[in-house]
């Protein structure tokens, strides 16, 4: 064997050394130990069932006697008032005497009317013009187209005495007029034709009791046909009567003045 076979043997007895080396040192590190293995997480205890819902307590029967409703009836009011003919039978009775044919300022050739229609009253003038009257109470009414004037009826039915200054009186039977029974100086006047002032007479019969614009007050009577006498605290004023019974002229130069209804 030469030198150079020598090396090779050498050199492959250092290889399989080696690899002998390596391969032992493979089974060894084959035999690291295992990692040891998480602990396992303990169970969740189970959730607690929740408690049944109790039922719910059972309505009571509804009576039979009315299935659509579980309170007891209420006692229903009656949904219809008065019918038209039960309204204007109560304002025919509480408007009679209201009825009938009237004389404007107790004039005879000025006639007027009032009429029952049922549910109102219709009133005429002597002109023609007409409204419906409403009832205000027992002895009054409201004549919406004239303004709303009010007539308030005497208490002996005679006379109607409306808020404007004018009057009605029951025309009566027989013809002609004048006497003291032909007409009534009863109402509001005006002084002079001022309609910012006002006066009043009252009269009972032939009595007559007056208030002039200032607040004074007098007493007076008829005296003839359309005549009338009065006494303001000792001083006498006589008055005469205009024919349609609108005007009272006074002996001391002034008059009153009443206006015609409409």
């Amino acid at each position: 064997m030469n030198s150079v076979q020598w090396m090779r043997s050498i050199a492959f007895a250092a290889v399989g050394t080696l690899v002998l080396a390596v391969g032992s040192g493979g089974a060894a590190m084959g035999q690291m130990p295992q990692t040891p293995s998480m602990p396992s997480m303990p169970g969740m205890p189970p959730t607690p069932s929740a408690p049944p819902t109790p039922s719910m307590p059972q309505m009571p029967d509804i009576p039979q006697g009315n299935p659509n409703l579980s309170t007891p009836d209420m006692p229903q009011p009656s949904q219809s008032g008065p019918t038209d003919a039960a309204r204007g039978s109560a304002n025919g009775a509480q408007g009679a005497g209201f009825l009938g044919t009237w004389c404007v300022q107790g004039d005879r050739t000025k006639q007027a009317s009032i009429s029952s229609n049922g549910a109102f009253l219709n009133l005429t003038n002597e002109s023609g013009d007409t409204s419906i009257g409403n009832l205000q109470g027992s002895n009054q009414i409201v004549a919406p187209g004239w303004q709303f004037v009010t007539g308030t009826l005497s208490g002996n039915g005679g006379t109607i005495n409306w808020s404007n200054g004018t009057y009605w009186t029951r025309c009566g039977s027989g013809g002609g007029g004048g006497g003291h029974s032909s007409y009534s100086l009863n109402g509001n006047w005006y002084p002079n034709g001022n309609r910012s002032l006002q006066c009043s007479i009252q009269q009972h019969r032939g009595n007559l009791t007056l208030q002039n614009e200032s607040g004074q007050r007098a007493t007076g009577s008829l005296v003839g046909r359309r005549q009338l006498t009065t006494n303001w605290a000792g001083t006498t004023i006589r008055g005469t009567v205009s024919s349609d019974g609108n005007r009272i002229n006074w002996d001391n130069g002034t008059y009153w003045i009443r206006y015609r209804l409409y």
